[in-house]
């Protein structure tokens, strides 16, 4: 074993024992080696998939500064959209399931997408396929399907450019325009509304 998997495999061991220590709620001796024995025991049974320097994320300041400030910017939006529908006496409600393709297919970049989704009220990500790889995006106020996925589009190429490998920063630049993407699908029932 390298010394740089080595070092992956104690992250991730202690992250699980710290995530064990937590499920009992006390810490103690006992408590942290059997985090470390499960853990340990855990990436033994379910080795981590090796990560070359084209897969690995990396964090890129200028792109996640953006992706934060965008992020801000739509929590403030969406939390003034959803009280308003919650106060308006004659709201109707039309919501729906969108699918986005997504261009990316790294699990790591589609969990982010999906996570950021879920913290803006209204929306959050009831599905994943990956192959081709696309989010199911349940939406409280679906009034153009085109525009959410456009939304989505851009919110994958702010998460690629804040964390992206090497690997999906070219795929990003070889890709066709966020509008185009976010039109193209391939399912029949991309955008079902009910």
């Amino acid at each position: 074993m390298t010394r740089a998997k080595a070092r992956r495999n104690l992250g991730y061991a202690a992250g699980l024992a710290v995530a064990w220590v937590m499920l009992w709620d006390k810490i103690s001796v006992a408590n942290v080696l059997g985090g470390l024995l499960v853990g340990g025991v855990l990436l033994v049974v379910f080795p981590l998939r090796p990560v070359g320097d084209e897969d690995r994320l990396t964090l890129h300041p200028l792109g996640f500064v953006r992706l934060a400030a965008a992020l801000l910017r739509q929590l403030i939006v969406s939390n003034l959209l959803v009280a308003r529908e919650v106060v308006s006496p004659n709201a109707e409600l039309r919501t729906g399931i969108v699918a986005c393709r997504m261009r990316s297919s790294s699990p790591k970049l589609l969990s982010t997408v999906a996570n950021i989704i879920a913290l803006s009220p209204g929306t959050m990500a009831v599905d994943a396929t990956d192959s081709p790889p696309t989010l199911y995006i349940h939406v409280l106020s679906l009034d153009d399907i085109i525009v959410v996925r456009r939304d989505v589009a851009r919110l994958e190429r702010q998460v690629i450019d804040a964390f992206g490998s090497p690997a999906d920063r070219r795929l990003l630049d070889g890709s066709t325009s966020v509008a185009d993407a976010a039109s193209k699908t391939g399912d029949p029932h991309a955008g079902t509304a009910s």
